[in-house]
C-alpha cells in the first residue's frame, strides 16, 4: 500500500523488545543473531529482553548478557505475566521510534531478523509471516491458520499472519487499545486497529527453525480460550461499537 512521508525517512532508531519465559538455552543465541542484524543498520537501537517471571536461569543469563553490551538492558516480571502483559511492559520501556517484538525462544532464524530489520522504516508496520510454515507441528498450523482466516474473514483483511515478529511505531502501540491476552493473540488488536486507522504496513516472508530446547503451547486450551476472547472483543469494538460512536 501507499506510504506515507514520515516512513520515507532514514533509517530510524529501534527497540528490540525480547519476550523471555523459561529460555535459558536459547536466549544467548538469539540476542547474538539479533547484536548481527541491528549493529551498523540504525543509528539507534537497544535490545530490552523483558523476563517474565522465569522459573529457570533466564533472569541470570539475561543479566550477564546486559553486562556485556551497553545496548542491552532486563526488565523482570515478578511473576509470569503472559506475552501481550510484557510485550506491552517492554514497549512501554523502549526509547526509541520502533519497537520490535522478538521471541527469545530462537526460532526466528538470524537471517530472517535481517530481513526483518532491512524493512524497518519503510511503513508504519513490519508485519512477518512465515514462508516454511510446514515445519510447525500439525495442531499448531491448524490453531494459527484458523485463527488468521477466522480474522481476515470477520475484518475483511488478507494478511498472512497475525502473530509474528513484528515491528510497529512505539508511539502507535501506546495509543491503541490492546486486549492484554496471556497467549499468542494480543498482536492482532494493534495490527487491526492501526491498519483501520489508515496506518501502513509491509508484509515480509521469513523462515523459521525449530526450537532447540523448550516446547511452545500455543494449541493449548488456555490460548484457544484466549483466541476466542480476543476475537469477540475485537469483532464487538471494530464492526459495532466504533460504527456506533
Amino acid at each position: 500500500m501507499a506510504l506515507s512521508e514520515t516512513t520515507q525517512n532514514a533509517k530510524p532508531s529501534v527497540s528490540v523488545v525480547v519476550l523471555a519465559f523459561n529460555e535459558e538455552h536459547n536466549l544467548e543465541a538469539t540476542v547474538a543473531s539479533l547484536q548481527r542484524a541491528v549493529k551498523g543498520k540504525f543509528p539507534e537501537y537497544e535490545i530490552v529482553i523483558v523476563n517474565d517471571g522465569s522459573k529457570d536461569y533466564t533472569a541470570k543469563v539475561a543479566e550477564t548478557l546486559a553486562e556485556q553490551d551497553s545496548h542491552l538492558r532486563v526488565i523482570h516480571n515478578p511473576r509470569n505475566m503472559g506475552c501481550g502483559f510484557t510485550f506491552l511492559r517492554g514497549v512501554d520501556a523502549a526509547s526509541y521510534e520502533y519497537a520490535w517484538l522478538i521471541p527469545g525462544d530462537g526460532e526466528i532464524t538470524a537471517d530472517s531478523m535481517e530481513t526483518i530489520a532491512n524493512h524497518i522504516g519503510t511503513a508504519d508496520m513490519v508485519i512477518p509471516y512465515m514462508l516454511n510454515f510446514h515445519i510447525r507441528p500439525l495442531s499448531r498450523r491448524i490453531v494459527s491458520w484458523g485463527y488468521t482466516a477466522l480474522l481476515n474473514m470477520l475484518f475483511a483483511k488478507r494478511l498472512r499472519y497475525y502473530n509474528g515478529p513484528c515491528v510497529v511505531r512505539s508511539e502507535l502501540i501506546k495509543k491503541a487499545p490492546t486486549v492484554n491476552s496471556r497467549g499468542f493473540t494480543f498482536m492482532a488488536p494493534i495490527l487491526l486497529q492501526l491498519i483501520k486507522r489508515k496506518h501502513t504496513y509491509v508484509e515480509v516472508g521469513i523462515m523459521v527453525q525449530p526450537r532447540y530446547y523448550g516446547r511452545p503451547s500455543v494449541s493449548s486450551l488456555w490460548n484457544i480460550l484466549s483466541a476466542v476472547k480476543t476475537v469477540s472483543w475485537l469483532f464487538w469494538d471494530i464492526n459495532i461499537l466504533q460504527r456506533l460512536r
